[in-house]
């Protein structure tokens, strides 16, 4: 057979010429594909960028380059861009946002006097309306954090609240993740058209990813730009403002910004065409009739036009030229300093400023939804955002502004059930922080998502770090509510149905430990879309207590007097029934028969769940998540066990209050949660990626069903249910699980029996 050539290419880049190759050693995403490479030249010398490729083309030609030890050899004769163009690839530049925001801009701790304060709650709740009165920032003029009545904060948001000047680090999703959104956005447009959908529903997929995280039109404008005023934002409750804000975008800069969308549009309709050959060649070979197909053989004929689309230049090419059109956007920033990757890709932005109005304007280009500077935001591009200055709210009566760090982040969604799973980019958070504020709308209190949060937090033992914050206090009327007392009542009512329920779910214990948070954990805030007038006493009084509440957390606890004391040979019950529920949820999921009543997901997104992560290694997929599913299953189960400890050493005498108990049990299962993050990916994700990867790459006819069947599978490997005769798999997970709550009863304070630490069986 003969061995593959390799060839680079020149390509018109935005600014210059740029090289197009296949990576003969490193490979793509998938794990299978050789890797498509292109780099930009810094050249617009069309003689001088062949040059380059024609020594690229020397090494591509030579195998004996290809490994990282020939990279000085490789140095000595060729262009060093040309030499970090072949063998960047082959060491890859790992990078995690929150280190590098850490590394610029650490977060102060307890030991310096500061809280740490992670908001919770739903879309359009008000959470980061919240935020904004804790900043004292101005909800007309300054606009930060960006709030709407959609999703909004769509990444990491950290406020340190002090100091002389004010600083900023943010940074951004890699390259490669920017592609990926593109060419989803790309190939959504292209079945917009083969669904034969109206022009303005093509244009919608094309501009807005499916996750509504990843939106064009925040860096590349509106194609209609004299109709934007109708996109501008609302407030968390609709009743912001309105006023003209000082547009940066131009007229002239719209116009320019929709003719370019009109021409990634019109190649969007090219690849359409020849992607409905595709689709009606396929349906041919299938002996499908496209107008009379099945939702099944419609979705075999998407997957096809789909792959089809993969293997076009024309796709990668517009994919390309959109990456660069974005990239371009950094060209605007003109105040702090840009960090690169060795691709040239920003990864970070730094910025100090002492003057507090330049700064918001300058950080709001980040993290904003203003409809009129559309074109020039790059808030769908940030990863995490982190400022310290010296905010104060317009209502605190102290000299000093509180000294708390606020973390906020994206809204949890409103989930189908109460049962169903916060995902783990918050509950990770949950470790660190020492306050957790549940922000709920007091005119629909307690639905299910905050009831989630609530089971969540009292399983991996951290409700009592809980604050709940009830906004829209001023919606909550009624013929029989009459007065702030009876509309108080009534929302505490449902908070304390929402205690019961998660009482039954979890235990009574659970249900104690909400219900002795009330009534100093519960605030009720009104009218808080506007800056706090004088007259509004009761708001401002209740803020007061929260902040009472945040400055208490840091005080070191009680010391803990009595050890509850297990034996983690009777864990094996609880595991069984952990896994049991996990597997039966997901079986529904995937459409395979559940005695759930989970309904089963469109394959679309059992497919983009693969992808999300086999190809890019994360946890989940919008509301799909299984690593979030597994833990709060293992949590709930493991959490049961240790509220039953065999006893207590010293013995408890008779007259000891719950809450001793209470704080000594939370302190393991905090122990327990902070582990089954790390077990749970690594057997879900880690060790099963190639798995993953291969469900993603399924296709044809009956690809739904044995993508299903693949990773029901997967499964069962990575979490097997222990039974009377458990195999190897299930022995060794259980093995892991009874070792990890053996460590976390020693570190969190507790004794075990008749444990003896072995290592793993071979």
């Amino acid at each position: 057979m003969t061995e593959r050539q390799y060839r680079a290419t020149l390509s018109k880049g935005r600014s210059g010429w740029c090289v197009i190759f296949r990576h003969p050693v490193a490979l793509a995403a998938d794990g299978k594909q050789k890797l498509r490479v292109r780099r930009g030249l810094a050249t617009r010398n069309e003689s001088e960028a062949a040059s380059l490729v024609s020594q690229l083309n020397e090494i591509l030609s030579d195998s004996t380059y290809w490994n990282l030890g020939a990279r000085s050899r490789a140095a000595s004769k060729y262009t060093e861009s040309i030499v970090a163009a072949f063998y960047d690839h082959l060491s890859p530049d790992l990078r995690d946002g929150w280190s590098e925001r850490e590394r610029l801009l650490p977060l102060p701790s307890k030991d310096d006097g500061y809280a740490k304060v992670q908001f919770v709650g739903t879309t359009g709740a008000g959470k980061t309306t919240v935020v904004r009165q804790l900043l004292g920032t101005d909800p007309v003029e300054e606009r930060f954090p960006s709030t709407s009545a959609a999703k909004t904060t769509i990444c990491d948001l950290e406020i340190i609240v002090g100091g002389d000047d004010f600083q900023a680090a943010v940074s951004f999703i890699p390259r490669e993740q920017a592609r990926h959104f593109i060419m989803e956005c790309v190939s959504a447009a292209v079945s917009a058209h083969l669904e034969n959908a109206q022009p303005s529903e093509i244009v919608r997929r094309f501009m807005e990813h499916s996750e509504q995280k990843f939106r064009l039109s925040y860096v590349l404008g509106s194609l209609n730009p004299l109709k934007s005023r109708d996109e501008e934002e609302l407030s968390d409750e609709d009743e912001e403002e309105s006023v003209e804000e000082v547009a940066e975008v131009t007229g002239e800069e719209r116009k320019q910004f929709a003719e370019r969308l009109r021409s990634f549009l019109e190649q969007v309709d090219d690849l359409a065409d020849a992607s409905k050959e595709a689709f009606l060649k396929a349906a041919k070979d299938f002996n499908i009739d496209p107008f009379r197909a099945t939702p099944q053989d419609r979705d075999t004929l998407q997957d096809l036009v789909e792959e089809e689309l993969q293997n076009k230049e024309e796709f990668h090419s517009l994919v390309d030229e959109i990456l660069d059109e974005v990239e371009s956007r950094f060209e605007f920033i003109t105040s702090g300093e840009i960090i690169r990757s060795r691709d040239n890709w920003p990864t970070l932005w730094t910025f100090t400023s002492d003057d507090r109005e330049e700064f918001i304007k300058a950080v709001n280009r980040f993290s904003s939804n203003y409809a009129p500077n559309f074109g020039r935001l790059l808030t769908p591009l940030v990863e995490g955002i982190r400022v310290r200055g010296a905010f104060i709210p317009t209502w605190y009566t102290e000299e000093d502004a509180p000294r708390v760090v606020l973390l906020d982040g994206q809204g949890i969604g409103h989930t189908a059930d109460s049962t169903s799973s916060i995902s783990t980019a918050i509950t990770k958070r949950f470790q660190i922080a020492d306050v957790i504020v549940l922000v709920d709308n007091a005119a629909q209190p307690m639905q299910a998502a905050p009831v989630s949060v609530l089971r969540t937090l009292v399983t991996s033992g951290h409700e009592s770090k809980l604050v709940v914050a009830f906004t829209h206090f001023d919606e909550v009327k009624g013929d029989n509510l009459i007065g702030q007392k009876a509309q108080k009542e009534h929302v505490v009512g449902s908070f304390f149905n929402a205690v019961q329920a998660v009482g039954k779910a979890t235990g009574r214990e659970a249900e104690h430990a909400l219900k002795r948070l009330n009534p100093e954990r519960l605030v009720f805030l009104a009218n808080i879309q506007s800056q706090l007038p004088d007259k509004a006493k009761f708001t401002r009084n209740e803020f007061a207590r929260m902040l009472q509440a945040i400055q208490a957390s840091i005080q070191p606890p009680a010391p803990v007097k009595y050890r509850p004391v297990y034996d983690v040979a009777n864990l094996v019950l609880a595991i069984q029934k952990a896994t049991q529920e996990f597997h039966d949820r997901w079986r529904g999921m995937f459409g395979m028969g559940s005695r759930s009543l989970v309904t089963p997901e469109h394959w679309t997104r059992i497919k983009a769940l693969t992808r999300r992560i086999g190809i890019f290694k994360q946890d989940e997929y919008d509301t799909l998540r299984p690593i979030a599913d597994l833990i709060l299953r293992l949590q709930e189960r493991i959490s049961a066990f240790l509220s039953e400890p065999l006893e207590w050493y010293p013995g408890l005498p008779k007259d000891v209050a719950d809450d001793v108990c209470i704080q000594a049990v939370d302190a393991i299962r905090r122990e327990v949660n902070k582990r089954l993050h790390d077990l749970s990916r690594r057997r879900m994700i880690d060790e099963q990626l190639s798995g993953w990867v291969e469900a993603y790459e399924l296709k044809g006819t009956g690809s739904t069903r044995v993508r299903a069947k693949e990773l029901v599978g997967l499964y069962e490997s990575a979490a097997p249910v222990p039974n009377e005769m458990p195999g190897q798999d299930a022995n060794e997970f259980l093995f892991e699980l009874r070792e990890l709550v053996a460590e976390s009863i020693q570190d969190g304070g507790g004794d075990i029996r008749g444990w003896k630490r072995e290592p793993l069986p071979e």
